[in-house]
């Protein structure tokens, strides 16, 4: 059916321009001809239009038939359901709480499924919640699941946008137009850099230097009992790090020095989510009509990017993003010192003694590593963070294991800061990924019709959607979930990627999972060798979450601000 639409787009375009194309007089040509031939072709114009626009809404009707029929014997999810717009109004009334809206609609549920306007495929969803069909699309049946094709929708086009073709954003398996090669390619050279020999030298150097900055900044604001914003500083801590281990920049946001990637970074994030969601609703009927004026990228798409101080912000943030990204590739190509490095970026460049790579490759691996390694373990510092000033029992027991097993002045290495060394530490950190997974919902597309272990059939082309933050939440496998229990991991015993797919599952596991909660671990005892944490007053009733890519904590109904504000208090004299 996709290259059935594309046959009707390719008609519509030459019916429509075939009148101009074989004219001599192109510009002028309505102008000079006679008031009847001109009234003949327009009106070719309009029917050629309308046919176009009726073919193509038949074909996805009929795409959509099929997948409802295939879907027929799963339950819906629990949404209000509207008969012309799905469960588009339901999920835009819950805008403001997504996560807990996904949770609720699918709870009790083992796999179920969301249905939004009846003539477009690409609006059908299933939920899975049930540890053993994630298993399926993650794992057993990887090849058949993977992305969305960059001309599925807004969503995966802006990504694309963004981040271009990286590790983050490439397609694996059969749906890939390369068979998934330069997905595996980025990923095999990159494990190179999460050595264990590399946590215990380069890493631990970096990690111990900036969190010892960080706990430096805090002398202030504790002696003055001043309110500190953690979660700015988190950011800047891993922003920091990353770009010295994966891409050998010294960068010192942590001291103030500005930086141009990482606000350029934030800027396109905050821009590509308000504009998607805002916009969405148009773009996805634009995308009904054929192209050149509708589709993915047309004529429409490129109007309503016009109007828009959203798409004008994304854009330059993104230009930004290009050339500090290009700028770190071409240092790192004329460095002399470049057989020395270690970092990420220089194993790639290394490697092209035997594969050259572009320019633009080596960009995009840049920028997906920026949101792998900077806003996740950010995100998860701030939640944990937030988690230990909100249940002081839960600050004094970890504060003790810190103080016995990593006395101030100890170097800490992978092995001291294990779950055996240190079980509470690793338990507060698990119980901050249950509760707050730093990505709470992610998504795969299905290449071809698949059934699922229970009997379930998927048809080629829907995305199925898992849900850290509801799994993390389910009280059948959590006994009161929303209670912070540390001791729910001692002792420690790694749960299954698929119960617990916070770190992903299969051969897309997160890389840098170690890296992560080694980072996350290491800084959280450095701060807490000298300073217990308290919640600002006002800020209890005022927090919940951004809705971005990554969980950050939100301080703001309304989504203007991410700040958490935390009061540092001396621990010892």
């Amino acid at each position: 059916f996709g290259s059935s639409s594309k046959v009707y787009s390719a008609a519509f375009f030459v019916l429509w321009a075939a009148p101009w194309a074989f004219s001599s007089r192109q510009p002028a040509m309505l102008l000079t001809m006679d008031s009847r031939t001109a009234r003949r072709w327009m009106s070719a114009c309009v029917g050629a239009s309308i046919v176009a626009i009726t073919g193509k809404l038949f074909l996805l009707w009929v795409r959509t038939r099929r997948m409802k029929r295939l879907l027929s014997g799963v339950p819906f999810a629990h949404y209000k359901h509207s008969n012309w717009m799905g469960f588009y109004p339901d999920m835009v009334a819950n805008k403001h709480r997504l996560h807990e809206w996904r949770d609720e609609v699918s709870r009790g549920l083992p796999i179920c499924k969301l249905v939004g306007l009846p003539p477009d495929p690409t609006a059908i969803f299933i939920i899975v919640r049930e540890p053993e069909g994630v298993k399926h699309f993650l794992k057993d049946n990887f090849d058949n699941y993977t992305k969305a094709p960059r001309s599925q929708d807004h969503f995966w086009y802006y990504l694309n946008v963004w981040l271009g073709l990286g590790i983050f954003t490439m397609r694996h398996g059969r749906g890939a137009e390369d068979g998934g090669h330069g997905w595996m390619k980025q990923r095999k050279i990159a494990a190179g850099i999460f050595s264990r020999a590399n946590f215990n030298n380069n890493m631990q150097r970096v990690f111990a230097a900036k969190a010892q900055k960080l706990q430096d900044l805090l002398a202030g604001p504790a002696e003055r009992g001043e309110k500190f914003d953690m979660q700015q500083h988190f950011f800047s801590f891993t922003m920091d790090s990353i770009m010295q281990i994966f891409f050998g920049e010294p960068t010192d946001t942590l001291g103030g020095t500005p930086s141009a990637y990482g606000s350029a970074y934030d800027a396109a994030h905050k821009s590509y989510m308000d504009y998607v969601v805002s916009a969405g609703p148009t773009l996805k009927m634009f995308t009904l009509l054929p192209w050149p004026v509708g589709g993915v990228g047309g004529l429409l798409w490129k109007l309503q990017e016009l109007r828009s101080p959203l798409q004008r912000i994304f854009k330059s943030s993104c230009r930004t993003l290009d050339s500090e990204s290009q700028r770190l590739v071409h240092a790192c190509r004329s460095d002399p010192k470049l057989a020395e490095r270690s970092d990420l970026l220089a194993l790639f460049v290394q490697c092209e003694e035997k594969e050259k790579f572009s320019t633009t490759f080596l960009r995009d691996l840049v920028l997906n590593f920026v949101i792998a390694g900077r806003d996740t373990t950010a995100c998860t510092l701030s939640w944990m963070f937030y988690v230990l000033a909100t249940t002081p029992d839960v600050q004094d027991k970890l504060c003790k294991e810190v103080d016995a097993k990593c006395p101030r002045g100890s170097a800490m290495t992978f092995k001291q800061l294990s779950a055996s060394e240190m079980p509470y530490l690793n338990g507060v950190l698990y119980e901050t990924l249950r509760v707050y997974p730093p990505v709470p919902f992610d998504a795969k597309t299905s290449f071809q019709d698949d059934v699922f272990p229970d009997g379930t059939h998927v048809p080629g082309g829907c995305e199925v959607m898992f849900l850290p933050f509801a799994m993390g939440r389910d009280p059948s496998r959590y006994t009161d979930p929303m209670k912070v229990d540390p001791e729910r991991w001692i002792p420690f015993s790694e749960p299954s990627p698929h119960e617990f797919p916070v770190f992903q599952a299969g051969p897309r596991t997160c890389l840098g999972k170690d890296m992560a909660i080694f980072e996350a671990k290491l800084a959280a005892c450095v701060l807490l060798q000298e300073y217990a944490f308290e919640l600002a007053p006002g800020e209890a009733e005022r927090i919940t979450y951004g809705n971005m890519l990554t969980m950050a904590v939100c301080n703001s109904p309304t989504q203007d601000s991410h700040n958490l504000w935390l009061i540092p208090k001396k621990r010892h004299a």
